[in-house]
């Protein structure tokens, strides 16, 4: 959402009752601003993907209570989308309190929420255009690492908003901030990448199309159940309440069945591409994690694969020479070793070809190390120079996979 003031709106006629359905939306003063809707819509992209092709959100509801109301089996991911010029940098914990700051807003929709409860969790998602300072408070409230809000931020969440420290922190308890999105001028060219990367199998202009069909519809969502002035008549008559904010709301939701048929030119993808370029917590994985990813490699080995690149990366600066680097000696290593596995690589046909590209390559360089570590760089050590090569693939020199 565009940093823009924000009015309190009046949430005393707020009706809470069985269903998610006769939830009031607390403030629907912002919907007139078109302009942002197409940053939101492209926001909400990869969401879309998951409910049409994973199946595990059951739908999405744009500019419903939040920017985004994303529906799963066990969840409802309440969703504030914050963008900002760049010359403002990242985001503090001291602008999600600011005047036009994200937890203000956060704080309206947990009072409309009220009591409401239909058995599933309820987060509240802060989505961040610009990213979150390093080393702030705001760090605490990232995910998957993030180890939540502690008593100071509670308290200065309670001063700056003026509510009271249980409110304060059953709020932000729910809290959860996602750093990860594209800036404006960026976002559809990455979520269109993506895309690609998932289908690889269509061109370059069937998938803009598709896209651009999805994102019309997103938009179109929005731009319907616009209540505006007409919200607070939908709560005061009562017999009309319940049909009229039924109908209002079927008007903005996306299902399955109804984002599917704009994704048909793009069946048959990669489905564990599609995992990671639609999960927000590997958005922002590193180029060796996608390609493991890609490759079908499980989570155990990459975090492995992970912590010999890390070794590998130390042992070559510690064979450096005061300050001078490895130079030579470490162009020879790494075109032997990108040598031999690009070669392994190309014998194997397996799917996903990972798991055993990575074991034939592992007992490869292991089986070679005298030769293809002649100068003793990594001392020839078998897990060492294996971890040069996760560090080679993490900077795009090597797939998991057949070239």
């Amino acid at each position: 959402m565009v940093e823009t003031p924000d009015e309190e709106p009046d949430l005393s006629a707020a009706h809470i009752g069985g269903g998610l359905g006769d939830i009031p939306d607390p403030d629907d003063t912002g919907s007139d601003t078109f302009a942002r809707y197409r940053y939101q819509a492209e926001a909400a992209f990869p969401s879309c993907l998951r409910c049409a092709l994973i199946g595990d959100v059951l739908s999405l509801i744009p500019e419903r209570i939040e920017d985004l109301l994303v529906e799963e089996r066990n969840l409802l991911r309440f969703v504030q989308i914050k963008t900002r010029n760049a010359g403002y940098g990242a985001f503090t914990y001291a602008d999600l309190l600011g005047d036009t700051g994200a937890l203000r807003s956060v704080l309206r929709t947990h009072t409309a929420l009220g009591n409401f409860s239909d058995g599933r969790e309820i987060a509240y998602e802060i989505w961040l255009e610009r990213g979150a300072k390093r080393s702030n408070p705001i760090e605490n409230l990232l995910r998957p690492h993030g180890t939540g809000a502690d008593e100071e931020m509670i308290e200065t969440c309670a001063k700056r908003l003026k509510i009271d420290l249980s409110v304060a922190a059953e709020m932000l308890g729910r809290v959860i901030v996602r750093p990860s999105l594209p800036p404006r001028e960026l976002i559809r060219d990455s979520n269109i990448r993506n895309l690609q990367r998932y289908a690889r199998h269509v061109t370059g202009d069937v998938a803009e199309k598709v896209y651009d069909k999805v994102i019309g519809l997103v938009e179109a969502a929005m731009r319907a159940d616009l209540l505006a002035s007409e919200w607070p008549t939908c709560l005061l008559v009562a017999d009309t309440v319940e049909e009229d904010l039924a109908q209002r709301i079927a008007a903005k939701r996306l299902t399955s069945a109804i984002l599917q048929p704009l994704l048909q030119d793009i069946e048959g993808g990669n489905g564990t591409v599609l995992e990671q370029i639609t999960d927000p917590d590997q958005l922002a994985a590193s180029e060796l994690d996608r390609k493991l990813v890609a490759a079908g490699v499980p989570p155990d080995t990459r975090a492995i694969a992970k912590q010999l690149r890390a070794n590998a990366s130390r042992a070559v600066f510690e064979s450096s020479t005061g300050l001078e680097p490895a130079g030579r000696r470490l162009e020879d290593l790494d075109l032997r070793v990108l040598t031999r596995a690009t070669a392994v690589a190309a014998t194997l046909e397996d799917d996903p070809p990972g798991p055993n590209v990575y074991k034939q390559v592992m007992d490869d360089l292991g089986n070679n190390r005298d030769t293809v570590d002649p100068n003793r760089l990594l001392g020839r050590d078998p897990m060492l120079i294996f971890g040069r090569l996760c560090d080679l693939s993490d900077l795009c020199r090597f797939e998991w996979r057949a070239q």
